[in-house]
C-alpha cells in the first residue's frame, strides 16, 4: 500500500490554489482504479494550508461531501466582501475573523448528517499538523557548553510551534475536530490581518520548558500565523510519518503544495526599492514567507545528500579496516565503546526536551536504547551482517551511533518527494498585494483554483501514474483565462469595502490622538481633515503597489 504525506504551505489569499490542489487529489484518490490502495496518512499545513489541511481530513475521515465546499468556502467566503467589515468588533486586524470562525464551524466541526461516510482514501489513523508561530515565545534553560564556564546555562525562547492531532473514520462529534479547527485559525491568524488567537496547551508537550503560572497542567498561549518560521512544514510531516513503527518498509510518498515557488528560472536579479508603503509590505510578506518556506525545502534536499553520503560510508565501512569486527583487537573495541558513550553524554546533556533516557543510568539508557533501534533498522541490516561475531555487530552499531550523531541524521529515511506547484514563472492572482490580492476579485480566485486543480493532475498523471489512475473531470475544470491583476480591475464595491474599511481604521486612529494647540484651535473640523489624509494615503499605496 502506498501512504500519501501531504504538506499545504501558506500563501494567504493563495489558499484557493492550495485548496484546489486538494480538491483534485482528494477526487482522484477517491477514484482512484490502480490495482493497490493509496492513502492519506498525514497532513500537515501553516497558515492558509492548515485552513485546507483541516478541510481535508474532514472530507476524508467525516464526509466526502466536504470536498466540493472548499471551492465555495474559497471562491465565495474568502472574499473582501465578507472580510472588509468596518463594523466588526475586534480591531486588532484589518479584517473580520468571524468569516473563518463561521466557515470552520459549518465545515471543520458541523454535527452529524445523513450522507457522513469515509473516504476511501482515508489512512488509519490520520494525522494532521499544524505549525503556529508563538506570539511571546517557549523558554528553555540549555547547557552550552562555554569553555571558560562549561555548566552555565542561558535561556532562550523558540517561536516556532505546532500542534498534532489523530482523527479517525466515523466520528464527527470527536473533540479532536475542535482542536483541529483552533490550530488552523490560529496559523492562519496573519500578523495585523488577524488578531493573535488563544490555544490551551499543556504543560507536559513542553518538558524542560519555563511556563508562566503553576498548578494546572493547562497553560493558554498566544498564537499568530504558522508560516512565519515554517511555511512549508515539511520537518512536521516527516516526524509525524515517523510515528509508525513501520514507516522504513512501506511505500510514503511526499506531496508538497506550494503556490509560491517557482519550478522554473526567472530572472536573477534584485528589485528595487519599494515605491509604497503597500509595495513594502509586499515584499516583506514575501520574504518572510518565502524565507520560511525554503528553509524546510532545503533542509529536505541537503537530508536526502546526506543520507545518500552516510549509507555509502556505511556500506565500505567493514571494508575500511577489518579490525573494525575483529573480537581479539579489544583496544580497537574499547576505544570505539567509550567515544560512543562520550557522544551518548553530550547529547543526554544538551537534550533540551527530555527526550533522553531518564533512568538510573540516563547515559547508558539512551545509549543502549539506540544500540537496539540500529540493530533493529532494516537499513543498516547489511552492513552489520558483514561482522561474524556478535562483538563485532556491537562495534558496526556504535560507530553507526556516532555517524548519526555527527551528520544529524538519526532516524532520517531518503524523502519520496513530490512538487506541486505552478508550472511557469507567471504569477498566479492572488501573488497580488503580497498575497491579500486574491480577497479583492472573485474571478481572481477562480483562476488561482483552476490552476491548483490543474498542476495537480498533471502531477497524478506524470508524477503518481504508477500508483494513481483516475478518470479526470471535464476539461472546464482546469481551464484558466489570462489575468492580469491590478487596482484598475479591482471591482467597484471591493474599492467602496477598501475605503469605508480605511476610514474605519482612520476613526480608530483619530479617537486615540490628543490634537495639539493648532488642532485644537480648529475645533471639530480637524477630524474629517486628517481622516480624509489617512484614507487617501491608504488607497493611494494600494492603487501604486505591484
Amino acid at each position: 500500500m502506498t501512504k500519501i504525506a501531504l504538506v499545504l504551505s501558506g500563501g494567504v489569499s493563495l489558499g484557493s490554489y492550495t485548496g484546489g490542489a486538494v480538491t483534485e487529489l482528494l477526487l482522484a484518490l477517491a477514484r482512484n482504479e490502480a490495482s493497490g490502495p493509496v492513502r492519506i496518512h498525514v497532513i500537515t499545513g501553516t497558515s492558509a494550508g492548515a485552513l485546507n489541511a483541516a478541510l481535508a481530513a474532514r472530507a476524508l475521515a467525516v464526509n466526502p461531501g466536504v470536498v466540493p465546499w472548499i471551492e465555495r468556502a474559497w471562491l465565495d467566503g474568502a472574499d473582501a466582501g465578507h472580510l472588509l467589515n468596518p463594523k466588526r468588533k475586534d480591531r486588532r486586524g484589518a479584517l473580520d475573523p468571524r468569516v473563518l470562525e463561521d466557515l470552520s464551524r459549518a465545515l471543520v466541526t458541523a454535527g452529524p448528517a445523513s450522507d457522513d461516510a469515509v473516504s476511501p482514501a482515508l489512512g488509519v489513523p490520520l494525522r494532521v499538523g499544524i505549525t503556529l508561530s508563538s506570539l511571546h515565545g517557549i523558554r528553555y534553560d540549555l547547557r552550552y557548553g562555554f569553555l571558560n564556564v562549561p555548566d552555565r546555562k542561558f535561556g532562550t525562547r523558540t517561536y516556532s510551534d505546532w500542534i498534532d492531532v489523530e482523527v479517525r473514520g466515523g466520528r464527527p462529534n470527536d473533540p479532536a475536530w475542535e482542536r483541529l479547527r483552533e490550530a488552523a485559525l490560529a496559523s492562519a491568524a496573519f500578523p495585523f490581518a488577524f488578531p493573535p488567537r488563544p490555544l490551551a496547551r499543556r504543560r507536559s508537550e513542553y518538558p524542560g520548558a519555563h511556563l508562566p503560572g503553576s498548578g494546572s497542567d493547562e497553560v493558554e498561549m498566544w498564537y499568530v500565523d504558522g508560516g512565519l518560521f515554517d511555511a512549508a512544514p515539511l520537518g512536521l510531516a516527516k516526524d509525524l510519518v515517523e510515528r509508525d513503527p513501520d514507516h522504513r518498509s512501506e511505500d510514503w510518498r511526499y506531496i508538497l503544495v506550494e503556490p509560491s515557488l517557482r519550478t522554473t528560472g526567472g530572472g536573477g536579479g534584485l528589485a528595487g526599492a519599494p515605491d509604497s508603503l503597500a509595495a513594502f509590505a509586499g515584499d516583506l510578506a514575501r520574504a518572510v514567507l518565502g524565507q520560511g518556506a525554503a528553509l524546510d525545502w532545503i533542509r529536505a534536499n541537503r537530508v536526502n545528500a546526506r543520507l545518500e553520503i552516510l549509507h555509502a560510508l556505511l556500506a565500505r565501512l567493514p571494508e575500511m579496516d577489518d579490525r573494525i569486527t575483529d573480537p581479539e583487537d579489544v583496544v580497537l573495541g574499547r576505544y570505539i565503546g567509550d567515544l560512543a558513550e562520550r557522544v551518548a553524554e553530550m547529547k543526554v546533556a544538551v537534550d533540551p526536551t527530555g527526550a533522553s533516557a531518564r533512568g538510573a543510568d540516563p547515559v547508558v539508557d539512551y545509549l543502549d536504547g539506540n544500540l537496539a533501534r540500529i540493530e533493529a533498522d532494516p537499513r543498516y541490516r547489511e552492513v552489520l551482517g558483514s561482522a561474524d561475531s556478535r562483538s563485532g555487530r556491537a562495534r558496526l552499531a556504535k560507530l553507526i551511533f556516532v555517524l548519526e550523531a555527527a551528520s544529524g541524521l538519526r532516524d532520517k529515511d531518503i524523502m519520496r518527494l513530490y512538487l506541486l506547484a505552478p508550472e511557469s514563472d507567471a504569477e498566479l492572482a492572488g501573488d497580488y498585494l503580497g498575497g491579500f490580492g486574491g480577497f479583492l476579485r472573485r474571478e481572481w480566485r477562480a483562476h488561482d483554483f483552476r490552476s491548483g486543480r490543474a498542476d495537480a493532475r498533471r502531477l497524478l498523471e506524470q508524477g503518481l501514474s504508477d500508483v494513481i489512475s483516475y478518470t479526470p473531470d471535464e476539461a472546464g475544470a482546469y481551464e484558466t483565462a489570462a489575468v492580469e491583476p491590478g487596482w484598475d480591475a479591482v471591482p467597484p464595491e471591493a474599492r467602496r469595502r477598501l475605503e469605508a474599511a480605511f476610514a474605519a481604521e482612520a476613526d480608530s486612529v483619530i479617537d486615540e490622538l490628543r490634537p495639539g494647540a493648532m488642532a485644537g484651535a480648529l475645533g471639530w473640523a480637524w477630524k474629517p481633515v486628517v481622516r480624509r489624509w489617512l484614507t487617501e494615503r491608504a488607497l493611494r499605496a494600494i492603487a501604486t503597489s505591484r
